[in-house]
């Protein structure tokens, strides 16, 4: 199975139609949404679209930090923000998805993603990946786990981070574990992932 793995989408659905369009050409199966799709707390301009945009293609996904308030009981501050059919989708979010023998959360799966605060938690202020990862690899026995969140491409195994900085593909071999951090759209980032050859794509426009 091929499937476009897009994250930290925060409301910016031009990005976002340039990963979908990317999809097209690499006749993905299916989109996942790793979290923080529609923006709470950021302007509102662009969320209805990402939303649109993300229900025609028939994505699926999980909930993150920024878009928590949009997936469960709408609190007052969001909901004169967003059009209907932009809550309605946003409720289709899980706490975490099973794919193809992938893990997906928007943090890692030592966290538990239905209290707010933990999703919020700055603990890895200090960008310790490696700790993350660590924590990962403890809560969850799956052969490979996929994050959002971080905003960078980065890869660990149980023996360490990789050297892999998402400027080439990363090929996930089926006798070894894997935490993936997968770069946000909002940076012009996104990636294809083949679940049956275990290789990994990353896929970047800011720099064109």
């Amino acid at each position: 199975m091929r499937l476009g793995l897009v994250t930290d989408i925060h409301n910016d659905y031009e990005n976002l139609a340039r990963a979908l369009e990317a999809f097209h050409h690499h006749q993905v199966d299916q989109v996942v949404t790793i979290g923080d799709s529609c923006d709470a707390f950021a302007p509102p301009e662009g969320a209805d679209a990402v939303a649109s945009l993300l229900e025609l293609c028939g994505a699926i996904g999980v909930w993150g930090n920024h878009d928590f308030h949009l997936c469960r009981e709408v609190p007052e501050f969001c909901k004169d923000k967003f059009a209907p059919a932009t809550f309605e989708f946003m409720r289709s979010m899980k706490p975490n998805l099973e794919i193809d023998r992938c893990f997906f959360s928007h943090k890692d799966a030592s966290v538990d993603p239905n209290d707010v605060e933990q999703l919020w938690s700055f603990e890895e202020g200090s960008r310790d990946l490696h700790a993350r990862a660590k924590a990962a690899f403890a809560a969850n026995q799956h052969g490979r786990q996929f994050v959002g969140h971080y905003h960078c491409w980065w890869a660990a195994t149980p023996s360490g981070p990789l050297d892999w900085d998402g400027t080439e593909r990363l090929t996930l071999l089926p006798s070894e574990r894997y935490l993936v951090v997968i770069a946000g759209v909002f940076q012009g980032k996104c990636a294809v992932l083949d679940t049956t050859n275990g290789v990994l794509d990353p896929l970047d426009w800011s720099r064109t």
